[in-house]
């Protein structure tokens, strides 16, 4: 098993403040970025890889994205993130993302699945900061942990993409 400490005491943080402040809080701005940091070995330029093929992406659609819910298989303790025994998931990196102001969620979201599928993801485990509290479907900024899903986990998340006779879904293989 192999374990990747994420930056979890600003995530945990994000979900105190997000479940537990008030509107006031919500009048800060999010600085611009758009950082993609693989886990495992330091290699610079292979995350400035991963983001310059990230706008190349037309079509991410096939990437799951899971808003403060983390797949079965994978748990969070002591503020690291870990796949349990006997699934295969990998645990790929992780993306900061903001254009400095207030987008839609959607947006937000397309921009992260395209991020997870040129890193060679299926899945992100996200969370949004900064959401106006007139508006829930709108915030200023997304972190998510890119994942590849276990293919049993994925079938069970999206059962449409399950096989169907002469045919297979991304992550199966047909018997």
């Amino acid at each position: 098993m192999n374990l990747r400490p994420v930056c979890l005491s600003l995530v945990v943080s994000a979900f105190a403040i997000q479940g537990c402040a008030g509107s006031t809080y919500l009048h800060g701005k999010a600085l611009e970025q758009n950082q993609y940091r693989g886990y495992g070995e330091y290699q610079p330029e292979r995350d400035r890889e991963v983001l310059t093929q990230a706008a190349a992406v037309k079509d991410a659609a096939s990437v799951i994205f899971l808003q403060e819910t983390l797949p079965e298989g994978i748990e969070m303790t002591s503020h690291v993130l870990q796949v349990k025994d006997g699934y295969s998931h990998q645990l790929l990196g992780k993306l900061a993302f903001s254009r400095g102001r207030v987008d839609s969620k959607q947006d937000l979201i397309a921009h992260v699945r395209k991020v997870a599928l040129a890193a060679g993801g299926d899945a992100a485990v996200g969370l949004f900061l900064l959401t106006p509290a007139s508006d829930y479907t709108q915030a200023q900024a997304v972190e998510a942990v890119i994942l590849k899903l276990d293919p049993r986990v994925r079938t069970k998340l999206r059962p449409d993409e399950a096989t169907v006779k002469g045919s297979s879904a991304p992550g199966l293989e047909q018997l």
